[in-house]
Parts: structure tokens; C-alpha cells; sequence
């Protein structure tokens, strides 16, 4: 590898982006476009003094889990508010139901609650971020005039158009246009194409030409099509990695075959059942952190099944053109499934987000922050709330309603409901639940979780990207393991452009996994590691790599690079281990248990489906709505 320490000082590698370099590059030159932000966002992108970036907008204090967020979690974590006592100020509050969490799957329980008992009822959902969503928000850059947006985690969706598939009522219900324009590359002589998510070139449409594979010092492209003959794997494993993609043979012949499969790891049924070297784990481990939270050791051959991993093209719906339909099927929204969370809110509160019930209103109007808790409203949503402490007036099966006590700016609150969902995370509900009995507690403990880095960073220009001819990466030692640029959605007035010598956000995501550690420690040293790292020691890290990529095309930190935006989220994916799905040794699985109501309270954790994605989380919140109505 070459020795880029000598590019350093020449190439700004050494010069950290400071606070006032970072407004430099990524807001001077927005000019009349920085001045429409209302004030308090303007004054917040001038004066804030933490180390983590934010960006510009609505979304530029709550990017990812921000230190606030952790140090209060932390602490509810650590026991602060386990002995509450009586300094506690009594909203007076009656709700018929309050939803714990304003993620995808907390807005999609009100939206169901509303429709089914009412728009009379009274839902508050309580929400510890400043901004609903979840992991479904969005950073935004202004890079010379240009605003730039990108997802902070959650991205990706296929367009559901038939009344016969799954999803199609709630998809049809919000709204969601059936077709989408993309932005088109300009000023170039040579033609690209371009991921529209920030997922598929990983393994799903990784047959495109413009995607680079980066072995020691040297590039190859459309690995797959040439047979791997570009790479410098053995013979052996070669002929393994084609049969892994492409073999139809069955190696189960039962009607149970993913109760089969959910008994043991994707690594197992790579290396056992199919016979394969491990060189093919190791390949795919890092895709398998991005959407399962850790790699093939630690998942379930079941999971890696559902998301259609190579190594089941004879099983239904295996890794076939069925499960990797055309790139153009995948979609993102400019902040990735912060689309859908935006349309849930629209659609509960209208005046929440300004504009009419248009698309391009619904993506890019600000957000109404004194419009989300207004009394009146049918569906109230409450801020920078962390509900501390739940738990029923009496014996749950017999009692009236639910005690629930948050903390929002270091005081604690409380307000009764008659009906509780939890759509938080698993990890907070079996602590903030007091009464919670102990098959529940017992069942929390099978819920593992593990953490990612989701970084973009807002580029002044791409032209060394295009000098290679790429649009995506992958690479094998070093920071990350892959980046790549999405072909833009257009919103309304949205429309950035699609030029090699103009502003563009290249985006990587970063897992953490230890392979042959026991779940629960991986889950912990990732955490660990993540919050530990500092912006400086990231900024670095993230500068250094992309030298290394792309110093030979010509890219240069210091002029290239106008921003960067860390998301750390601590507790991004469940680890969907063996058994987790239908259970271990004739028990039932853990999950199950969670999806049944105690008394008046209702699970909608997305990580119940295993696999988390936009649809699975809106449906554990409607089911759990649903539990809840059934009793008022």
C-alpha cells in the first residue's frame, strides 16, 4: 500500500475542519438560501460549539445519537431515575393513547390508532430526539448555493403498486407516488449509472461496470461479469464465489426448510452446507453488518434468506431475478425513508410541515416545530422527551390506565394514558416498564443489538470520481468499506445537479462486528468504539481512506471536501441470531412473547421483524395500535 503520509500537509489531511471551517465550506455562498432559515436555525448553524456537525435545517441537532442523547439515555441506563420520588410536575394529561417512540414504527401506531378509534381520541407520542423519525431523518449540507440532502440511516424502497402485494394499503393511504423522477448526468462525454439507494451496489445490483473493487492498489470493475478474472482471488475460491451467486441446488428438500435454515448462521451454511471457503464469508461479512448489525457468524441463515444473501437459489424466492429485480425498482427519497416519516406526520398533524399535501411540500417544507404539541390536536407530538418510568394504576389486567413519567429539559413530568405502545427501542423498554413480568424481561434478554456510523460527506466536486469511471466502491482494508453516489431523487424545487465539477454528498456506511466474540460483546465493543472516537480521529480517518482511493485521480481533502456529518447511532440494528425467528430446543421464540399486550400496554419495536425495514416497522406499530384499541 502506498505510503500517503507525505501528501498529508500538501493535501490538508492534517488540517482538521474546524467550526468555522466547516460553515466556510459548507454554508458560505448559500447567501440569500442560508438567510430563509428561520432564525433559530440560523443562529444554531453559526454558534454551536459541539464537536459533532450537524449540517444546516430542521435536522441539524439531532443527527444521529447525539452526545445529549447519549449522556441522558446513559444515565436513565445507569439507574438515575429508577427512584423518581415526589419531585415530579402532573400535566393533568388524560390520552387515550401514548406511543412510546416517533420512529416508523411509533407514527404508523398513531396513524392506525386515529383511524381506527377516531380522530376524537387523543394520541400523544413521546419522542426523546428534537425531531421525529428515528433513524429515518435526514442531514442537509449548503455547498457553494447548493442545498444537498442525504439520509442519516434508513434508505431504500421498492414501489408498491399492486393491490395484491404486501404494504399496499398504507403505501396507497400516504400518498406515495408510484413513479419518481431522478436527475440526469450532465456535463460529462462518458456515460454513468448511477445506485438510487445507498444499499444495492453493495451485493443486490453489484453487476454494474461503475462500480470499483479495490484490490491492494489496483481497481478492478465489473468483477462479476468478467468471472472474477480482474481479481487476485485463487482459482479455487473463484469457482466458489460464482457457485455461491449463481448454484440452484437444493441442499433441504423439507417444506420447513426456514425453520431449517434459522437453526444455524449464514457462516455455517456458507462453509458447512454449501462447502464454501471462507474467503466468501469474509467478502460478505461487512453487507451483513450493514443490514443485520453483525456478520454471517452471528446471524441467522434465516435472515440472511430474507433479505435475499446469495446461497439460496433453490429455495422460493432465493437470490434470483425474483429477489434482485432492476436497479431502477430501488428507490430513496432525498433523505432516505425520511419520506415516509414525513407523510405520517403530514398526514397527522398537517400544519406540522409547512405546504400543501404536494410531494415536493411534504420532502422539502420546514417543519413547524410550535404546530407538533399544540393542544387540540388529535395526534400531539412531544420533543426531546424520554420516557423514564411506565407502569399501570393497579393489577394490569384490571387497571384504568397507565403512570407514565418522562424527563424533558431536567425536570420530570407526568401524564396518564389509557393505552401504551412501545415503539422505542427493545433495549429501553424492558427498563422504563416497571411492572414488566418476568417471561417479557426473560424474552428482552434473546434482543441483541449492535450499532453503525452512517457518515456523509458533502463534496465541493466529483471529478475524481468520474476520472475513474466510478460511481460506487468496495474495498478491503482500511477505514470502512464502502461509498458510494446516489443518482438524486427530484422534489418540487429540489434538483440538485449530476455534474462531476458541481456539489454531490458521497455517503459510507460503517459497521462494527468481531467475528468468533460472543453477540452480546460485539454489540458492546461497537458501542464503545463509536462513541469513544472523536470527530477529529473520524475526520482523519474518513480524509486518509479517500486518499488512498482516490489520490491517484486527484482528489484533494482540503479543496474537495466542504462538510462532514457523523451519524452514530448506538443501537441501529437487533442481531437476529439462530433461533431467533421460530425459536430454540421446541421453546417459542422471544419475539412472540414481545408481540403479545400486557394489560394496557402494546409492542411495536421494528427489530420484531428481524430484518428492519420502512414496511416491517410500520406494521409492528399498526398491529400494535390495533391491540390497543381492542381495549378502550
Amino acid at each position: 500500500m502506498t505510503d500517503y503520509r507525505g501528501q498529508k500537509i500538501m493535501s490538508g489531511i492534517d488540517r482538521k475542519i474546524t467550526r468555522r471551517d466547516f460553515l466556510n465550506g459548507a454554508l458560505i455562498g448559500a447567501g440569500s438560501a442560508l438567510l430563509q432559515l428561520p432564525s433559530p436555525f440560523r443562529l444554531l448553524a453559526q454558534t454551536r460549539e459541539r464537536e459533532d456537525y450537524g449540517g444546516i435545517g430542521d435536522y441539524a441537532g439531532s443527527n444521529g445519537n447525539t452526545e445529549q442523547i447519549v449522556k441522558i439515555a446513559h444515565g436513565f441506563r445507569d439507574g438515575l431515575y429508577d427512584n423518581i420520588g415526589s419531585n415530579i410536575i402532573d400535566t393533568g394529561e388524560t390520552f387515550d393513547m401514548a406511543v412510546i417512540g416517533g420512529g416508523l414504527s411509533g407514527l404508523a401506531a398513531a396513524f392506525q390508532f386515529i383511524k381506527t378509534a377516531g380522530s376524537k381520541k387523543k394520541c400523544l407520542i413521546i419522542e426523546n430526539h428534537s425531531v421525529f423519525g428515528g433513524e429515518a431523518k435526514r442531514n442537509e449540507f449548503m455547498v457553494n448555493g447548493q442545498r444537498l440532502i442525504a439520509p442519516q440511516a434508513s434508505n431504500s424502497f421498492v414501489v408498491i403498486d399492486n393491490p395484491d402485494s404486501r404494504g399496499y394499503d398504507i403505501y396507497s393511504e400516504l400518498g406515495i407516488p408510484k413513479s419518481f423522477e431522478y436527475q440526469k448526468l450532465t456535463n460529462a462525454d462518458k456515460s454513468l449509472s448511477f445506485d438510487r439507494t445507498n444499499y444495492g451496489f453493495m451485493i443486490w445490483h453489484d453487476d454494474k461496470p461503475d462500480i470499483g473493487w479495490l484490490f491492494g492498489e489496483k481497481w478492478a470493475a465489473d468483477i462479476w461479469k468478467q468471472r472474477l478474472t480482474n481479481t487476485p482471488f485463487p482459482e479455487s475460491v473463484k469457482q466458489d464465489f460464482l457457485t455461491w451467486r449463481s448454484s440452484s441446488k437444493k441442499h433441504y428438500e423439507g417444506e420447513d426448510f426456514r425453520q431449517w435454515l434459522d437453526t444455524m448462521s449464514y457462516k455455517d451454511y456458507i462453509e458447512k452446507v454449501l462447502g464454501l471457503s471462507p474467503e466468501i464469508t469474509k467478502f460478505i461479512d461487512p453487507v451483513i453488518a450493514c443490514s443485520l448489525g453483525l456478520a454471517s457468524d452471528a446471524v441467522s441463515a434465516f435472515c440472511a434468506y430474507q433479505i435475499s444473501m446469495p446461497g439460496f437459489q433453490g429455495f422460493t424466492e432465493g437470490f434470483s431475478e425474483k429477489a434482485r429485480p432492476e436497479a431502477g425498482e430501488w428507490h430513496s427519497f432525498p433523505g432516505g425513508n425520511d419520506g415516509f416519516t414525513r407523510r405520517f406526520v403530514k398526514r397527522l398533524i398537517p400544519d406540522a410541515i409547512h405546504g400543501n399535501d404536494s410531494f415536493g411540500d411534504i420532502m422539502n417544507g420546514r417543519i413547524n416545530f410550535d404546530a407538533t404539541d399544540r393542544p387540540g390536536n388529535s395526534v400531539r407530538i412531544r420533543l426531546n422527551a424520554l420516557a423514564v418510568n411506565i407502569k399501570h394504576n393497579s393489577e394490569p389486567d384490571k387497571s384504568e390506565y397507565v403512570g407514565v413519567v418522562y424527563v424533558k429539559d431536567g425536570k420530570l413530568y407526568r401524564l396518564k394514558a389509557k393505552g401504551i405502545v412501545m415503539a422505542s427501542g427493545s433495549w429501553t423498554a424492558r427498563r422504563v416498564i416497571k411492572d414488566l413480568p418476568e417471561d417479557y424481561k426473560k424474552a428482552y434478554e434473546e434482543f441483541y443489538r449492535s450499532p453503525i456510523l452512517v457518515i456523509n460527506v458533502a463534496l465541493t466536486n466529483w471529478r475524481f470520481l468520474y476520472r475513474l469511471g466510478l460511481t460506487a466502491c468496495r474495498w478491503f482494508d482500511g477505514f470502512g468499506f464502502s461509498c458510494n453516489i446516489r443518482q438524486p431523487m427530484m422534489a418540487g424545487d429540489y434538483r440538485p445537479p449530476l455534474d462531476p465539477d458541481k456539489p454531490v454528498v458521497l455517503t459510507f456506511y460503517v459497521p462494527f462486528y468481531y467475528p468468533g466474540m460472543p453477540v452480546k460483546e460485539q454489540g458492546i465493543t461497537g458501542r464503545m468504539e463509536l462513541l469513544s472516537t472523536s470527530y477529529a480521529d473520524y475526520e482523519f480517518r474518513i480524509k486518509e481512506q479517500m486518499l488512498r482511493l482516490f489520490g491517484s485521480a486527484g482528489f484533494d481533502p482540503k479543496r474537495d471536501i466542504a462538510g462532514i456529518i457523523l451519524n452514530r447511532w448506538g443501537h441501529a440494528f437487533v442481531n437476529p441470531q439462530p433461533g431467533f425467528y421460530f425459536g430454540k430446543g421446541g421453546m417459542h421464540p422471544a419475539r412472540d412473547i414481545i408481540r403479545k399486550r400486557f394489560g394496557r400496554i402494546a409492542f411495536a419495536h421494528s427489530e420484531l421483524n428481524g430484518h428492519q425495514h420502512w414496511l416491517g416497522a410500520v406494521e409492528e406499530g399498526r398491529r400494535a395500535a390495533k391491540h390497543i384499541s381492542e381495549i378502550l
